[in-house]
């Protein structure tokens, strides 16, 4: 069983407490100056201590969620995003060539959150860029599957994409049938720990998820990216900026580019060959 706390923030308690530092399952938006914050637990005393008691912050709302997974809870919206090449909505509308419909209640990354939004964008200007026959990629913490179908419909090439959660994988196979894509693979694996990606390498690895799993994942990265390989990294604050640019430096990924919008950012490094 889940239950979700609900607490609000001003902006500067929100940067200063780091809560994504804290806690493993958050949602968080900010509306005007002031952060919703919702905390996602089965350590549902624990976590309300910790909060009240430690951290000094008045809980508003506590609720019992009847999940089994975290995929499965998203608050359901009808909502469509225009990206420079794509409409991106709930709609179930006939499926042409730059539209990619993502209903809602299911895995996370639907277009409307702004770090999905930042790493469409940046996708969008790699892949009018590089040279396409070339282009073999990897979506780590692929969710819905959003930007793997973002690729495969700008580039027309084979889906290879992961993610540790059950839910997820049922979630991008059912995207992927209506918006018409075959031609994947999915992994189900914890970070890259897969026989088949082992010595596997990409030209291109893209992933949204949060700071710490991005942290966790820099060695793999650096593995399975070729000698000049682009990596797309996303979900992750403007105020964190610095601390993954400086920490992946150590695994030879050097900063390419940064595009932020309302507070969170999205990062482009480059793989370079030791010297």
């Amino acid at each position: 069983m889940f239950f979700k706390i609900s607490i609000n923030l001003s902006d500067k308690k929100f940067r200063e407490l780091k809560l994504e530092d804290l806690f493993e399952n958050l949602i968080f938006k900010k509306i005007k100056k002031k952060w919703s914050v919702e905390i996602l637990t089965k350590e549902l005393i624990r976590d309300k201590f910790f909060v009240s008691k430690l951290l000094g912050i008045k809980v508003v709302k506590i609720k019992k969620l009847k999940i089994n997974s975290l995929a499965n809870y998203t608050k359901s919206y009808a909502y469509h995003t225009h990206t420079k090449k794509f409409l991106i909505s709930t709609s179930k509308k006939k499926i042409i060539k730059k539209n990619i419909v993502i209903p809602a209640s299911t895995a996370f990354g639907t277009g409307s959150h702004p770090s999905t939004f930042l790493a469409i964008r940046n996708l969008e200007k790699i892949l009018n860029k590089v040279e396409l026959k070339t282009l073999s990629f990897l979506d780590v913490g692929t969710g819905t599957g959003i930007l793997s179908f973002v690729i495969y419909k700008l580039s027309k090439k084979k889906i290879n994409a992961t993610d540790i959660d059950v839910e997820s994988q049922k979630c991008f196979k059912i995207n992927a049938k209506l918006n018409s894509i075959s031609n994947f693979r999915y992994y189900k694996c914890y970070n890259l720990n897969n026989n088949y990606l082992k010595k596997k390498k990409f030209t291109l690895i893209v992933s949204n998820i949060l700071l710490l799993p991005l942290k966790r994942l820099a060695k793999d990265f650096n593995k399975h990216l070729v000698t000049g390989g682009l990596l797309i990294v996303s979900g992750i604050l403007y105020s964190q900026r610095n601390d993954i640019v400086n920490y992946y430096s150590k695994f030879n990924l050097k900063l390419l580019k940064s595009t932020y919008i309302e507070g969170w950012i999205s990062l482009i490094f480059k793989k370079y060959a030791i010297n």
